[in-house]
């Protein structure tokens, strides 16, 4: 069995060379839930993969960017800054800028919040690149 840290930075390195889906089939949970912008992006492994599927399929090339990784091994959390960039099927390069807060239950992802925007500054500022875990108290 894998450590929390060992399974992140599995994840991380799987997310820094545009395998996004490989990550999501490896680590996350079969009940897990996602968040997008505090509202229910999707529930269940089942759910969750195919509402991302689309998007994935659509990038002609994905350039990983992951940064201000921290990982809370005590209380099962990591938290992470997103800038990947994409290309679409017609060559236009897109930009994310997203912050991912995920509480990890044994070696999966039980839950994944993502915030982009003005919630992302918001969520950020409450301290979550520092304590992750905090977004239990503030979401």
């Amino acid at each position: 069995m894998a450590s929390l840290k060992e399974s992140v930075l599995q994840q991380v390195d799987l997310l820094q060379e545009g395998k996004v889906l490989e990550a999501f089939d490896l680590y996350f949970a079969d009940f897990g839930v996602m968040y997008s912008n505090s509202n229910e992006f999707g529930t269940g492994f089942e759910e969750c993969r195919k509402k991302q599927e689309p998007f994935i399929a659509s990038a002609s090339h994905i350039k990983g960017a992951i940064t201000d990784l921290i990982i809370d091994e005590k209380d099962e959390f990591c938290a992470f800054r997103n800038s990947t960039s994409y290309a679409d099927a017609s060559g236009e390069t897109h930009q994310i800028d997203g912050v991912h807060i995920q509480m990890w239950t044994g070696e999966k992802i039980a839950v994944e919040w993502y915030f982009n925007g003005s919630q992302m500054d918001g969520v950020i500022a409450e301290g979550v690149l520092s304590n992750p875990a905090c977004i239990l108290e503030i979401t």
